[in-house]
This record gives structure tokens, sequence and C-alpha cells, in this order.
């Protein structure tokens, strides 16, 4: 909520439109709701993937909403070496051969995304922010005891601290690696909701229902 409300602050000094969407009003429920209602079945999904799930899909849509034909998200080069390392820990090469800088045109209601700060680390963007009085709440994520990125995140760190260049070369060595990945096969719509699916009801629809079902028998 803090983050939330220094958004809306900057957006007003700068005169941008903000677009928001909440949890609550799209899916009907919370995150605190979806992940109180997980522990109860012994957290099968970790709230980093149901938040993660949900947050894409939400995105999309209100980039297709919106009428944009690219959808940029602030993903610096120290989330995506992380990302890199949680996907090559859990062997999902699908998600390495996926991730990039951009995305094509895949389906005609997938947004194709670019990452503008892909390859700048989080210092300097923090740096750069900071020298131009843009200041954000320094509040970290209540779950991230449960997710898998926070030791990684913390050992990298470590490593870069004897190695300055290790995130570069940990991206690079992705990049070198994704030509030779198999990419999947290509986007359907949901039978459900209608959205890009690799299979036929879409991950975000399936978390739905999981959760709906969770909260209505608890």
């Amino acid at each position: 909520e803090e983050k939330a409300r220094a958004a809306v602050a900057h957006a007003r000094e700068w005169g941008v439109q903000l677009v928001t969407k909440a949890f609550r009003e799209e899916l009907g429920f919370t995150l605190d709701e979806a992940v109180s209602a997980l522990m109860l079945d012994g957290l099968r999904y970790k709230p980093c993937t149901v938040c993660g799930v949900f947050r894409r899909y939400l995105l999309n849509r209100a980039a297709l909403e919106l009428g944009a034909d690219k959808l940029a998200t602030a993903h610096n080069l120290d989330d995506e070496a992380q990302a890199f390392l949680m996907n090559a820990v859990q062997a999902n090469l699908l998600s390495i051969a996926r991730e990039g800088p951009r995305s094509e045109m895949v389906h005609e209601k997938l947004v194709p995304r670019v990452k503008p700060f892909y390859f700048i680390p989080e210092k300097e963007v923090l740096t750069y922010a900071l020298l131009h009085g843009i200041e954000s709440p320094q509040v970290e994520c209540p779950y991230i005891v449960y997710s898998l990125r926070h030791p990684l995140r913390r050992w990298l760190n470590e490593v870069a601290e004897q190695d300055p260049g290790a995130k570069h070369k940990i991206i690079a060595l992705k990049n070198s690696l994704t030509p030779f990945l198999e990419r999947g096969g290509p986007f359907r719509s949901c039978r459900a909701c209608g959205m890009p699916s690799s299979g036929e009801i879409c991950k975000a629809c399936q978390l739905r229902r999981y959760v709906e079902d969770l909260l209505a028998n608890r």
C-alpha cells in the first residue's frame, strides 16, 4: 500500500496516467486471503507463484484494455540473473528459453513485452532514482521467506562482491544458451477466459478456481 501511494504521488507530479488493478476487484480475493487459504492446504503453491501468475495476467489484460502494442516492465539485471538461477535450479528450460529483453507477438491477446532495464544493475537504477528525487518506500514483501529468489539473491550479491561482473556474466550465459533451447508449442486461447494459454485452461484460471474452492471450503 505504501508503494502504491508513492506511485500515485509520482504520477500526479509528472502528469502521467496511472492505471491500477487490484486482486480484490479483478479476482474477488486479495493476495493475503489467497495465501491464508493456501496455507490451510499445505501451501501447494508458493505465494510468489500465485502473485506472479495473477500479476502477469492482470498486466497483460490492462495492456490490452489500453490498446498498447508493447508492455514495458522494470525488471533489471539483478532480477533477470536471479530468475535465470531460479529456473536453472528448477530445471525449467522452457522459462529460460522464453525470457529475454523483449518478446515477440505469439498470440493476438498477448501484448509483447520489453524490459528497458534488462542489462542495468539494480544499484544503478536505485542511484539514478535517488539522484532525481524519485523515492519509493523500502518495503519488503512479507512472503519473501517462502521464495527461492530470496536465498539466491543473497548468494548472488555475495558472489558479486568478489566478482563485480558476475551478474553480467550470468545473463551473457543465459543469452548464449537461449537459441539452443526449445520455446514450446504455440499458444492457444484459454477455454475459460479467452486469454493466451499453453493448455486448454490458462494458469491464472486454474489458480483462481483452486483458490476460490479453498476459500469457499474454509
